[in-house]
């Protein structure tokens, strides 16, 4: 067999990821005298960039260095992406260090650069992909100009910070300016920018997008991101009402860009989501109504959208914007519990007929008759529906609650001082602890989220004025680190407001080592 029919079958079995053949063939080559050449070495190294075998590939290169064989710009992509993929991202640099200043015929190209350029995003160093593009495109040696894959790595490292949003659109126009077509993949970098930024009118609008476009398709990633900008938006109010960035001369040429259909927000189209039929959305209402409405329609239309991560998301427009009483619609119609409630003697919290929940100042309050608990607290006893809305009966699809959505929930619970619910919340919770999922997780991740849970609730108790079972609370949990500053600085002045010196005493006296260390510390 010839050495070029060795490199095709080696080639061939390093795409499968076929170790053992391609070593087979290897050791073949070689006993009939056909020394690995530096094509050869290509395919091995592709094969253990596809197992993600770093340590394989710098053997490769050692045995090539021992060989004399000079290595390539197939090889220094290849290591390079694989620093990309394991986050080695500073042997990355110093590839690429030694690529640039070292290699006198193997000038980086442009596969080179969309690496550099990618790890930077990665590394949220914007200004130093910003750099790259300019010095690759202004080298005195063979300057290269910016494929689309250059393009999209640029437009990846500006979607990591905020402050390069509208730098990020003028690439895209700059992109489809030098005739490249706009892919799903640049769409959902786009979207990316979007819930980094909290701007929900280019986000609506990149959706959108990928209706109007029959090769296109919205995946989980996809909502997530716009969840996330409503998130945001509804968090820093940038993008309502009538300073909206659609009204620039930038939104412009990206509406241009992007929309070739007139009135988007009015075409009828079964397919597309709920948006209100307006260009922007113009206060906190409309942003919560379209949020439940995309939801919903995810829920009829496309329930395999529906994860864990957009669930997740999804929630935290309310949470994040202390909004009770979305959150409560919102947790009972798309959550369920991973627990069996019979076996945890847990019901389910969204739908307890005594809880609390503080009226809203945009919200019409419903009358009710008061009760108190066993511990003075007043609750309220009318039934769920009236004072938070009857869940919608049409979101079948839930996903089971998990660590991120109890901890959203308890801190909604605390912020907006909903004691009730964060009792509840958390006691599932503790019945969650006995779980797979839980156990599965390293000891180090369940001791802060624990930590964190608890947290909460000392604050949620003594935020009730329940300062004796907050502290009863800390005192049970005495082996968390717990220290004064960080975790009960809010507790130590809710005693304080009560006139509590006894509870005062308890909580310096309980700090003092951790006190005195910070102390040493400083």
């Amino acid at each position: 067999m010839s050495r070029y029919l060795y490199d095709s079958f080696i080639g061939g079995y390093a795409e499968t990821k076929n170790k053992d053949m391609v070593e087979k063939l290897v050791d073949e080559m070689q006993s009939e005298d056909f020394e690995p050449r530096e094509h050869t070495y290509t395919q091995i190294l592709k094969l253990h960039y596809h197992l993600r075998d770093f340590k394989a590939m710098a053997n490769v290169v050692d045995t090539m260095s021992q060989q004399g064989l000079e290595m390539n710009l197939d090889h220094y992509s290849l290591l390079m992406r694989m620093c990309f993929k394991t986050r080695r991202l500073r042997e990355l640099f110093q590839i690429f260090d030694l690529l640039k200043f070292r290699a006198t015929t193997n000038l980086p190209d442009e596969r080179i650069y969309s690496i550099a350029i990618g790890a930077c995003g990665a590394m949220k160093d914007t200004e130093r992909a910003l750099d790259l593009y300019n010095e690759m495109t202004t080298r005195p040696i063979n300057p290269l100009e910016p494929n689309q894959i250059i393009m999209n790595a640029l437009i990846y490292a500006c979607s990591t910070r905020r402050e390069y949003h509208y730098q990020a659109w003028q690439y895209l126009l700059e992109a489809r300016d030098r005739g490249y077509p706009m892919t799903q993949f640049t769409i959902e970098l786009m979207l990316n920018i979007c819930a980094v930024a909290g701007d929900v009118a280019y986000a609506r609008l990149l959706l959108l997008q990928l209706y109007v476009e029959p090769s296109f398709r919205p995946c989980p990633h996809s909502f997530q991101c716009l969840f996330r900008a409503y998130s945001i938006c509804l968090r820093r109010r940038s993008s309502l009402g009538a300073n909206s960035a659609l009204d620039t001369d930038l939104g412009m040429a990206v509406q241009k860009a992007l929309i070739p259909v007139d009135n988007i927000f009015n075409h009828i189209d079964a397919d597309l989501p709920p948006f209100l039929p307006v260009s922007r959305i113009a206060n906190v209402d409309q942003l919560l109504a379209e949020a439940h409405a995309v939801m919903r329609y995810l829920q009829g239309s496309h329930p395999d959208l529906i994860t864990d991560f957009v669930v997740n998301t999804y929630l935290s427009i309310a949470s994040n914007n202390h909004q009770n009483r979305e959150y409560r619609l919102w947790f009972a119609e798309s959550t369920t519990p991973m627990i069996d409630p019979a076996v945890s003697k847990v019901a389910d919290c969204a739908y307890d007929t005594k809880v609390q929940g503080p009226s809203l100042p945009h919200r019409v309050t419903v009358d009710s008759s008061t009760s108190f608990d066993e511990d003075g607290i007043e609750m309220h006893t009318e039934p769920f529906d009236l004072r938070f809305g009857k869940p919608d009966p049409a979101f079948t699809v839930k996903v089971l609650r998990n660590r991120y959505i109890y901890q959203s929930a308890l801190e909604l619970a605390f912020r907006t001082k909903d004691f009730y619910f964060g009792k509840a919340v958390y006691a599932e919770r503790e019945a969650w602890k006995k779980t797979k999922e839980y156990e599965t997780l390293p000891p180090e991740e369940r001791q802060k989220m624990d930590f964190k849970a608890v947290q909460f609730m000392v604050d949620i108790y003594a935020r009730a004025h329940l300062l004796d079972k907050a502290w009863r609370f800390v005192w049970e949990h005495s082996e968390f680190p717990w220290v004064f500053d960080k975790h009960l600085l809010r507790f130590h002045t809710l005693a304080k407001q009560s006139g509590r010196k006894d509870i005062i005493d308890k909580i310096v006296g309980f700090t003092a080592g951790s006190r005195l260390n910070l102390d040493e510390d400083l």
